[in-house]
């Protein structure tokens, strides 16, 4: 498994055991403080999930329209959604018991473009800070205490770029002291304390991805999506090093990256399918394979153990479901149909599902099928954003905007 060659600053470490018949550290429990969790690739290491009988409800509350991954770190639960009026709110919620600890609203149109609208991104916690992009292009930097505004900027109007047309979305990624947003051709750099320029790309809308750090050879490069390209780009700098032509219908280069080793496999929606890449760290990449077999409309596939798992096919689409594929050969091992466009996360070689009907599974990731041990139903319909494993908790969010708690760490 390809693991980031650098830890990211968080507020609460995760705790860890070393067992002797293990050869690595097992986390009992471990924060989610970005987008895709603390190694962004979309699989917690915490222990102690729950696989069998029935969960309980910890709490529920409603946030607003929206897609919105949570974030968790420090006690507490970030979270963004719309009044379906005029604004946007991040809310900032007690871990334990679901209350607020601080609302920050702005004025944000509803974007009900081909769906019923909301917020899309999902914010960013480092340290004392929340980051957050809203789909108009404003970018805040909040106090993670009280959720006053350290500095904010403007996609748009600051810095010139074009709006994609279903707005700014992804995650900033904090990296040091600089804070990197997918805008532009391949990203905009700013200085996490004051949101002045590092470095900023040209102008072109914008794909729908997070910006995905790599490392080459002690060299450290970032990957950023926009409507025809992914580009990977020197982080220092934000010099382009390569691009690859990735055109999706309507300009959908939705879905983070997967990494593993020297290779890089990309997919998005829409009947474009996906590609392996690999790269050693000079020229540009070859692709190994390219395939229609894998098509993540907007949520990244998990890779375990070699094999890649992820939501096939675009959502209100007859046979789109979880899939199964080979990373070498990008061969499919299976389709479970029943999942629907809902979405998958990995916890300690098992998936945890939440269909887009609202059902939470847990199954052991392998490339025989797919065998949930435990389904529950939490949410209604619809569902298309992450569960999220956090400190022994499902955090587990609908189209509507119902966030449930559901206590899933095995009773000891």
């Amino acid at each position: 498994m390809w693991m980031l060659p650098f830890s990211f600053p968080a507020v609460n470490r995760a705790l860890t055991v070393t067992a002797a018949h293990l050869s690595f550290a097992v986390a009992l429990a471990e924060d989610w403080p970005n987008y895709r969790g603390p190694q962004l690739d979309g699989i917690s290491r915490e222990a102690g999930l729950l696989d069998s009988g029935q969960a309980e409800i910890a709490w529920q509350t409603e946030v607003g329209l929206g897609y919105s991954s949570p974030v968790v770190a420090g006690g507490r639960v970030v979270v963004s959604g719309h009044d379906g009026e005029q604004q946007d709110t991040l809310f900032c919620l007690d871990e334990k018991n679901g209350t607020v600890k601080w609302k920050f609203t702005y004025d944000q149109p509803i974007g009900d473009l081909y769906f019923q609208g909301g917020t899309t991104g999902t914010p960013t916690i480092d340290g004392g800070r929340v980051y957050h992009v809203a789909r108009e292009g404003e970018v805040f930097c909040l106090d993670f205490d009280d959720g006053k505004v350290v500095w904010k900027k403007h996609l748009q109007d600051d810095f010139g770029y074009s709006k994609p047309t279903w707005g700014f979305t992804g995650a900033p990624l904090v990296l040091g002291s600089t804070l990197y947003i997918n805008a532009g051709l391949s990203g905009v750099a700013l200085n996490k304390n004051n949101g002045g320029v590092v470095w900023k790309s040209e102008d072109e809308e914008a794909g729908y991805s997070s910006p995905l750090p790599l490392e080459k050879g002690g060299d450290q490069y970032l990957i950023f999506s926009s409507k025809r390209f992914y580009t990977c780009v020197e982080q220092e700098t934000g010099e382009a090093v390569w691009q690859h032509r990735w055109m999706t219908r309507y300009g959908v280069n939705a879905a983070d990256p997967v990494l593993s080793g020297d290779y890089i496999f990309i997919s998005s929606g829409y009947g474009k399918g996906a590609a392996l890449l690999e790269w050693k760290g000079e020229g540009k990449p070859r692709k190994v394979w390219q395939t229609r077999e894998m098509k993540t409309q907007m949520n990244a596939a998990v890779l375990i153990d070699g094999h890649l798992y992820g939501v096939d096919g675009n959502e209100n689409q007859d046979g789109t479901g979880l899939k199964c594929l080979e990373l070498t050969s990008g061969k499919t091992k299976w389709l479970e149909t029943a999942v629907g466009h809902g979405t998958v996360v990995g916890v300690q070689g098992r998936l945890l599902v939440l269909t887009e009907e609202g059902e939470l599974q847990v199954a052991p990731a392998t490339p025989s099928g797919y065998e949930p041990a435990f389904s529950q139903q939490v949410l209604e319909p619809r569902v298309w954003t992450v569960p999220v494993f956090a400190n022994g908790t499902v955090y587990c969010r609908n189209a509507s905007g119902s966030l449930v708690a559901v206590a899933m760490s095995k009773k000891s």
